[in-house]
């Protein structure tokens, strides 16, 4: 067999590239653990080599189910430079969520952290473990061991650039996960583009503080690869220990939620920490609140930024760039990152002018390779010859917004309410933590808009205060019928407030009621 090693686009070529470039660098600080870029290199070749030298061949789907550790990123660019494939599990996820994904991708090998291997140890018995961490672990081998043991010249393996480089299940609605398959040159061109939009250098200390087994994190990751930056991973949020970790290592750029940027901001102890060093704030899965975006800003003098994307379209496909920041508050998504075009379509397949709400559509190189098992699936996404997102928005001047989820509009006594609009106006409410809306079924309105509330933490606030504050900010229509105080909210490991799990927990709200007025 010839090997292509003349123009092929690789994920695992990125690290020795960096190598090359930056051996004695600093790649990642884990705690009190440093990797220099030749050590890291070294390292993924080490497990490249095992999993070759074990019988895996090209294509072979390899499991982790593990939390951020600089031995995860071994295990995730070990197993690309083998020509195998990585399939991420959220630790978060069901048993039930868990055996189905390794069943459908056909696995033989897991690779974890032990507490989520031995947990569920009978669930595993037939499968190859490999666990992360020191000593010898009661259930399989340790991970560490078995890289040491191997030789760490560069694998020759034959990859091509639309080769499947990671299957990332997403979390459904209803119904099993889906399994999104990931080319090696989306990985590669989205995570190059990544560098260009938000300014990463070889000088930037960038946290790995969301979960690596996400897209989002893990495109961040493989940009501060590309580009020789050097990776904070930080395992778990907890405010003021992140302020800690930001002073004590000097670290320029943060990718994290708004609700994370918020409990910094707000933090009783804020001003004992010198955090300047931040440089540029990277947020995702929902807007930011004005007053939190201002704060950061002013106080900061740091760049924030949106990004946006989806396992399906590898992100960031667009960015809400940080000189428009404080010109414009909403749902702002920005515009297109440079490898991609993106439209507004409507259900017959045209393409609407600006100021007309239709579906987010994308084209570029960052497009998934389809559906895992699942083409009918594959085809509904690519309808028209565009990538379908499932996100309304539309265009004003050169900027999208985004509206809602199609399947979170509420549809309220003749009117569609976007969830998303209501959600921004009492985020801003200078008690609110956090909130989530959604259409609850009522028999006057079809879908009531109820809102729920978590108060920011030692605030008294009251139903009736959101609704009073609603009323002067919103249309009566968008006004929710109840506003439901909480403690807390079901969200995936990402951050992302689940919806579904909140209508389904609540479906009954209304149900004794007649009407509302």
């Amino acid at each position: 067999m010839i090997i292509n090693e003349v123009n092929r686009v690789a994920v695992g070529d990125i690290v020795r590239r960096a190598a090359n470039r930056f051996p004695e660098k600093v790649a990642f600080v884990d705690q009190e653990t440093e990797v220099t870029y030749r050590q890291f290199d070294e390292m993924c070749n080490q497990f490249a080599n095992y999993l070759l030298q074990n019988g895996y061949k090209k294509g072979d789907r390899i499991v982790t189910l593990a939390g951020n550790s600089y031995e995860h990123a071994v295990a995730i660019y070990g197993i690309a430079k083998a020509g195998l494939v990585w399939v991420p599990i959220n630790p978060g996820i069901s048993m039930t969520e868990k055996l189905y994904i390794l069943e459908e991708v056909e696995t033989t090998t897991i690779i974890g952290d032990p507490a989520f291997l031995y947990s569920h140890k009978d669930d595993f018995n037939h499968y190859s473990i490999l666990v992360f961490g020191d000593g010898n672990p009661p259930l399989g081998v340790s991970f560490l061991k078995v890289v040491n043991e191997e030789s760490v010249e560069e694998p020759e393996v034959d990859v091509e650039d639309r080769d499947i480089a990671q299957i990332m299940f997403t979390s459904g609605t209803t119904g099993n996960p889906k399994g999104v398959a990931i080319s090696h040159l989306s990985v590669y061109i989205a995570s190059l583009a990544n560098i260009i939009e938000i300014d990463i250098k070889p000088e930037t200390k960038g946290t790995i503080l969301m979960p690596m087994f996400h897209c989002a994190q893990h495109t961040f990751l493989t940009s501060f690869l590309h580009i020789g930056a050097t990776s904070i991973i930080v395992n778990g949020f907890e405010p003021e220990s992140l302020m800690k970790t930001i002073q004590r290592e000097d670290i320029t750029l943060m990718f994290a939620l708004p609700i994370m940027y918020k409990a910094i901001l707000f933090h009783p102890k804020r001003m004992n920490y010198d955090i300047q060093c931040l440089d540029t704030c990277v947020y995702a899965m929902a807007p930011m609140d004005r007053a939190t975006l201002e704060k950061g800003v002013t106080e900061l003098g740091a760049k924030f930024a949106l990004g946006t994307g989806q396992t399906e379209m590898y992100p960031a496909t667009m960015v809400f760039k940080p000189e428009e920041q404080l010109r414009r508050f909403g749902s702002y998504w920005g515009t297109s990152s440079l490898i991609n075009d993106t439209a507004v379509m409507d259900e017959e397949g045209n393409l609407l002018p600006d100021g007309q709400v239709g579906e987010i559509v994308h084209r570029g190189p960052n497009v998934m390779e389809g559906y895992l098992h699942n083409e009918e699936a594959t085809e509904q996404s690519r309808l028209f010859n565009w990538h379908h997102t499932g996100d309304l928005g539309y265009f004003e001047n050169g900027q999208m917004v985004f509206v809602d989820r199609k399947k979170d509009v509420i549809k309220t006594g003749g009117e569609n309410v976007a969830s998303i609009k209501v959600e921004q106006t009492i985020i801003n409410h200078p008690k609110v933590g956090n909130t989530v809306v959604v259409g609850l079924p009522h028999e006057h309105w079809t879908e009531a808009v109820t809102a729920f509330v978590i108060p920011k933490e030692g605030e008294s606030l009251t139903s009736n205060e959101v609704i009073s504050y609603c009323k002067e900010h919103l249309g009566g229509f968008q006004v929710p019928k109840d506003v439901v105080m909480v403690s807390e909210l079901p969200m995936t490991s990402t951050g992302k407030i689940q919806k579904h799990v909140v209508r389904s927990s609540y479906h009954n709200h209304y149900q004794s009621e007649t009407s509302v007025d």
